[in-house]
């Protein structure tokens, strides 16, 4: 059994990997509710990022567990609207590669979390 600090560890990386897909393949240009400046991108992937690693990390961290279930919620529905996103064009869409791996992973923490209640 795979416990709560090691999926939202394993779904942190993924993040990482996202971010640093959508800052390579143009999503501040392209997203569909509101087109930003790279710099302004950039400042928000930095800030959301940092917040999450020190989560994860920071075993201290106030409310830590609550915002580590948040945190894995959030990445599910970050994974779903790229989904989402790319049904609507039909073409790649910025942070498609890595989305669906949010989708798994938290999939696989659900069931998993269900088995156990």
């Amino acid at each position: 059994m795979i416990n709560l600090e090691t999926f939202a560890l394993v779904i942190l990386i993924v993040q990482i990997a996202h971010s640093i897909e959508e800052l390579a393949t143009g999503f501040h240009k392209r997203w569909y509710l509101r087109k930003l400046s790279f710099n302004t991108f950039l400042l928000f992937e930095i800030v959301h990022n940092i917040f999450w690693i020190s989560v994860v990390l920071f075993k201290e961290f106030p409310l830590r567990s609550e915002l580590l279930f948040f945190f894995i919620a959030l990445m599910f529905a970050n994974g779903v609207q790229h989904l989402v996103w790319f049904g609507t064009e039909k073409k790649y869409v910025p942070g498609l590669i890595t989305a669906p791996i949010h989708v798994v992973l938290f999939l696989l923490f659900f069931f998993q979390f269900v088995k156990f209640v």
